[in-house]
């Protein structure tokens, strides 16, 4: 399985600034393409920043793909074609900003549209 930790640009900008690296080093961190102490460090001050909200696990030899949000896995998918996997991106973006910014007009109403979201993707 091949693993990689996905952030924002804005997030991944202000690690390179913060820790004085090259945008090399960071995408080599976070493709788990080392393993050295300042790689290892890297990831761990990514999942600081970002947080470990939602994973997307995809196994390469069966094409099957899990998602997990808080740790407890919530969907799984088998042979996503470029559209599913391209709907099931967007509606995880939705969930993480419910997630990392709820906000006071997201009601009980809002709750069931997004469920109705999952739903379609599954």
């Amino acid at each position: 399985m091949t693993r990689q930790i996905l952030l924002p640009t804005s997030v991944r900008m202000e690690m390179v600034k913060t820790f004085k690296i090259t945008r090399s080093t960071l995408d080599r961190a976070l493709k788990y393409k080392g393993n050295s102490a300042r790689d290892n460090m890297l990831r761990k001050a990514a999942f600081q920043r970002f947080g470990r909200r939602i994973e997307v696990v995809v196994h390469l030899g069966s094409n099957r793909t899990t998602i997990h949000i808080d740790g407890q896995r919530v969907a799984s998918f088998d042979d996503l074609t470029v559209s599913t996997w391209g709907n099931m991106l967007y509606s995880l973006q939705l969930i993480y900003n419910r997630l990392a910014d709820p906000h006071p007009a997201y009601t009980p109403k809002a709750k069931h549209a997004e469920a109705k979201v999952r739903a379609a993707i599954q």
